[in-house]
């Protein structure tokens, strides 16, 4: 663990204190409780902001706030960082560190470099979130084992890049440092293009289908996988589609021609899509399990639970005693004084077969293939 001692850093200023502006402030005073952390945002937001302990001030005005911190980061949308970028590079000092936490980085370090000659902007994208969003939202674990991209240019000092990247990993984030374009291009496909896929599946199997619509209780565990990001609000994503608009398009075409593809292979030969499945296996097992959202097939149980006071308790206290941890856990049913089916999720089929011996030998019902 990194002591503050070690970063120059006294005051920080976040600017835009929803999500991750909230959530990087809690990992903040969590990890460096004497840094004073001065917040940006709505009346209302900020009063929230100070109720959970995630800023130490409400600042008065952009000006007032970057002249005094030490690191300045930028976390609102990305069309209103372009805005008070000229703000911020006129009232703050060259020695200040300045970053933002956009998910589209060439249009804002362009400007940026223009605006700071001394090389003291970093561009950053933490690639961590949440469906939901507003700093009733923000966690100082959002961004534990997730990516944290900075985006420094040929003008960026060295010593600054190397700075901030130390600060940010002992936030417990995993930093990687790329160019801006190459930023865009990567994040179109990795990430922006999942997130329109999710919709269109959504929207396919939930409006569009003849028949699959009113059945929606029939979605297994991997359209609910697949699905999971189509919850995020338009809000959050309205200035990354214009902004990365090119390198989507790209991401799109290359999706599209693909399920063509597909489709053409299901409706004249379906034993060739066997190719596209061990392709798209083998690609899958190089990306690192170790990474935050990774997503493995977990095993599951169905345990069946008397509708009685503390049986819940008394199943977790079954499996925590044998230091067994539930990956995931869904109530599939509920009849009122007749018990639940509660679905438990696994690591492994090890783990859930000694779940399954704790729970039997605590007198549970246990199914499922284990």
């Amino acid at each position: 663990m990194k002591s503050q001692e070690q970063f120059p850093f006294q005051n920080v200023t976040i600017i835009g204190v929803g999500l991750i502006g909230g959530s990087l402030a809690l990992a903040i005073k969590q990890r460096f409780p004497s840094i004073q952390i001065t917040g940006i945002d709505k009346p209302q937001v900020l009063k929230r902001a100070l109720d959970c302990h995630a800023i130490d001030t409400e600042g008065k005005s952009i000006r007032q706030a970057v002249r005094s911190a030490d690191l300045v980061i930028l976390a609102a949308p990305i069309s209103s960082i372009a805005k008070i970028l000229p703000l911020v590079a006129k009232n703050c000092s060259p020695k200040t560190i300045v970053t933002d936490t956009g998910s589209v980085k060439q249009l804002l370090v362009k400007k940026a470099a223009k605006l700071f000659p001394e090389g003291n902007f970093i561009g950053g994208h933490p690639m961590a979130g949440s469906e939901f969003s507003g700093i009733d939202a923000a966690h100082p674990l959002l961004f534990q084992n997730a990516l944290y991209i900075l985006t420094p240019t040929p003008k960026t000092k060295k010593q600054l890049l190397k700075l901030l990247a130390i600060f940010f990993a002992s936030l417990d984030a995993r930093i990687f440092i790329i160019d801006s374009a190459t930023h865009d291009s990567v994040v179109a496909a990795v990430s922006h293009l999942p997130q329109l896929a999710a919709v269109a599946l959504m929207n396919s199997v939930g409006r569009y289908h003849p028949d699959a619509p009113a059945h929606l209780a029939f979605a297994a565990g991997g359209f609910r996988d697949m699905t999971r990001i189509a919850s995020s609000p338009y809000e959050m994503w309205k200035d990354i589609l214009s902004a990365n608009q090119k390198e989507i398009r790209k991401s799109l075409g290359i999706y599209i021609k693909q399920l063509n593809k597909i489709a053409s292979m299901v409706n004249s030969a379906p034993a060739r899509v066997s190719g596209e499945f061990k392709s798209s296996r083998s690609l899958r097992l190089r990306i690192p399990r170790s990474m935050k959202g990774y997503l493995t097939p977990l095993i599951e149980l169905v345990v069946f639970m008397e509708d009685k006071p503390g049986e819940l308790a008394r199943l977790a206290s079954s499996l925590a005693n044998r230091s067994i941890n539930i990956k995931d856990m869904e109530l599939l049913k509920v009849r009122e004084g007749r018990g639940g089916t509660f679905r438990l999720s696994f690591e492994n089929r090890t783990v859930a077969t000694e779940a399954a011996h704790a729970l039997q030998d605590a007198g549970f019902d246990v199914g499922g293939k284990w």
